[in-house]
């Protein structure tokens, strides 16, 4: 299944990173437990390219997941994700050549966007979801704000989403298409605890949120 189809299914991409392998596989497990199909594993740490290849072995092939990666801020560290396995690329902002590289691999691509600006560019240069990042910067007005103009517009708001009802439900009715969800759905406390139940029965409850709040936009 293409990932604009799980996103457009689930309207969650969550996202984290950890130094330690042991913890990387049990949230990708838990993650696949709570029937998720994505996970976007960011590039934020010294072990991050290392990390991500045992993940994709840990995942195997043909499982029908999605797993890709964030924060990526190059074209050369797009390619080498993309080599390693990546099923779709995000990175922080707007990069002409990443989406090159992304197109030339027919590989999905999100780019952080901060005007209206950016998001018509990002979706000439392939990208089908755009991440408003900050978002809790901008604000849900902003989604509302632009859509006006360009309806057709698949915006994903990432920093700045919590995983209360009253927020996913401010996002969710300003037309934000997805919401990208890091330490507030996979929260430290869980990971420093080894607290795994704990960690699947709070993303089951925010999927249940971002249920609740579709129903009623």
């Amino acid at each position: 299944m293409p990932l604009i189809q799980k996103i457009r299914e689930h309207r969650l991409v969550p996202l984290f990173y950890h130094d330690d392998i042991t913890v990387c596989k049990k949230v990708l497990d838990t993650v696949i437990k709570c029937g998720l199909p994505i996970l976007e594993f960011t590039n934020r740490g010294p072990k991050a390219m290392g990390n991500f290849k045992q993940l994709v072995i840990h995942l195997g092939k043909e499982t029908g997941f999605s797993l890709g990666v964030g924060s990526v801020k190059t074209n050369e560290e797009a390619k080498m994700f993309i080599d390693l396995g990546a099923s779709f690329i995000v990175s922080p902002f707007l990069d002409k050549s990443i989406a090159k590289v992304c197109v030339k691999n027919n590989i999905p691509w999100i780019p952080g966007c901060g005007t209206l600006t950016e998001m018509m560019t990002a979706e000439k240069l392939g990208a089908e979801v755009v991440k408003l990042f900050p978002g809790g910067v901008f604000g849900p007005k902003f989604i509302s704000s632009v859509l006006a103009p360009c309806p057709w517009l698949k915006i994903m708001p990432t920093g700045g989403v919590t995983a209360d009802l009253d927020n996913i439900s401010e996002w969710f009715h300003a037309g934000a298409y997805c919401l990208g969800m890091g330490s507030n759905l996979i929260s430290k406390e869980y990971l420093k605890d080894n607290d795994f139940d704990g960690l699947e029965k709070h993303i089951l409850q925010v999927i249940k949120n971002i249920e609740m709040a579709r129903k009623n936009t």
